[in-house]
């Protein structure tokens, strides 16, 4: 494939020899332009894949060229050839955009790689660059979506301690209330946006494989270490780390986890070598760690390191103003992913969405609009494209939730919690997937919180 280079210099005895070497393969279709005024006029004809341009220029120089073109294609490769080796105009020409800056006589070999190498891989940035910008928008403080004061608080936190580098934060709320949604946005937000974000579930390893998730090992440091791991801090190494159900963490893990927050160093599992670490920490969790720490379950001293900034994002059944606004915004979402055109959603959906308690939050709102908008065919949302647990007038007064079940009065919440999985999946006949669906959580959540309430057999 035959690729545009513009070669702009004054001296065009110098452009036309440099011109001469660069095009012997063919491979590069090659226009000179003796001024920058001609090539940016050219340039709107049809844009180059790459533009050379000498330093010092009549009029136009090289590095107001570069400052011109990279305004309106920021990865465009250009190239800054000149005479001059101060350091300064190297410099000068770096921070206007240019890719690189050569000094001649040019060494045509080293420029034609660069040169090849800088196209090639120019798709690759776009491609990278576009998907920051998808994330930055997908992640902005403006993405988290809700009227109520109580959400708007929580933007203006995300605001302002994704201005303080390195903060650590502690997530607090309900499971589905959104607490990863956050912790993305706290780093697409900050000056670590760059750099890695790297979650892991803390519930979803035992202890001793979750150690060397973490913190990595050395090869040889048990039987199937073949070869030495980086661990996840260490990936996130100038980034986030984000920490999700911290109250699972076994108590051996809480000392070496504090231990690295008080350092900012870290050993891999089997070896001796300290490596250093500076990352930002967001921890989340659904459960009570003041009650963990008084239990014994939650080491005191780490539960003080990590509740620097904290952050308590309320239930959906404490928003219910925004409900048509979350949505509408499902709606718009599975319509774009299942190629339909719903545009309206009935009001009497509204209605029973508005109803029901949603114990499963955000998420389960989330499920139970995908669900109704694979069965939507027309262009309203109907009552009957709801799943069967949103199909009622609202919640009973008289002690039953609004499916039936009967739930004392008196119960702690984890007892009330045991109770609903528990008649969910008496049910649907221990069906969990269709159990799970009906809790807005996913099967392995469900696995969780029956391994927790003793409710596996």
């Amino acid at each position: 494939m035959t690729r545009k280079l513009f070669v702009v210099d004054d001296d065009l005895t110098f452009a036309k020899l440099l011109a001469a070497n660069l095009g012997g393969e063919g491979s590069l279709s090659i226009e000179l332009f003796e001024d920058a005024r001609s090539m940016l006029d050219r340039r709107l004809e049809e844009p180059p894949d790459a533009v050379i341009t000498d330093l010092m220029m009549p009029d136009i120089d090289g590095i107001e060229l570069t400052r011109q073109l990279r305004a309106t294609d920021p990865h465009l490769p250009i190239f800054v050839l000149t005479a001059n080796t101060e350091m300064a105009s190297a410099i000068a020409a770096l921070k206007a955009g240019a890719t690189d800056y050569l000094t001649k006589p040019v060494n045509v070999d080293e420029l034609l790689t660069q040169l090849r190498r800088a196209i090639d891989e120019r798709p690759m940035r776009e491609e990278a660059a576009t998907l920051e910008k998808t994330r930055k928008q997908k992640f902005s403080a403006g993405a988290i979506l809700g009227d109520e004061p109580a959400v708007e608080q929580v933007r203006e936190f995300v605001r302002r301690v994704a201005a303080i580098p390195n903060a650590t934060v502690l997530l607090l709320g309900e499971s589905g209330t959104g607490k990863n949604l956050v912790a993305r946005t706290l780093h697409y937000t900050s000056a670590q946006a760059k750099a890695r974000f790297v979650e892991i579930n803390c519930s979803a390893l035992p202890a001793h494989l979750l150690e060397a998730e973490l913190f990595g090992y050395q090869r040889g440091a048990f039987t199937d270490a073949r070869e030495s791991k980086k661990g996840l801090i260490e990936v996130a190494n100038g980034g986030t780390l984000f920490l999700d159900e911290i109250g699972e963490l076994s108590l051996e893990l809480q000392a070496k986890l504090l231990n690295v927050l008080e350092s900012r160093r870290l050993r891999r599992v089997g070896g001796t070598e300290e490596i250093e670490v500076n990352l930002r920490l967001i921890a989340a969790t659904n459960r009570d760690l003041e009650a963990h720490v008084r239990s014994g379950k939650f080491r005191q001293d780490l539960y003080y390191r990590i509740c620097v900034v904290t952050c308590t994002l309320p239930p959906l059944r404490e928003l219910p103003n925004d409900i048509p606004l979350l949505a509408n915004h499902f709606r718009e979402l599975f319509n774009r992913q299942f190629k339909k055109s719903v545009a309206l959603i009935d009001p009497d959906v509204l209605k029973r969405l508005a109803a029901w308690h949603w114990p499963g939050n955000v998420r389960e709102l989330r499920n139970a609009m995908e669900r109704a908008m694979i069965f939507a065919d027309g262009d309203v949302l109907l009552p009957e494209h709801l799943p069967p647990f949103t199909s009622v007038e609202g919640p009973s007064t008289n002690g039953h939730s609004p499916n039936g079940y009967a739930i004392s009065r008196g119960l702690s919440l984890a007892e009330v919690e045991k109770e609903y999985i528990r008649r969910a999946l008496e049910e649907f006949d221990g069906d969990i997937q269709r159990t799970a669906e009906s809790l807005g959580i996913s099967r392995k959540s469900l696995w969780e919180r029956r391994k927790r309430h003793g409710l596996l057999s």
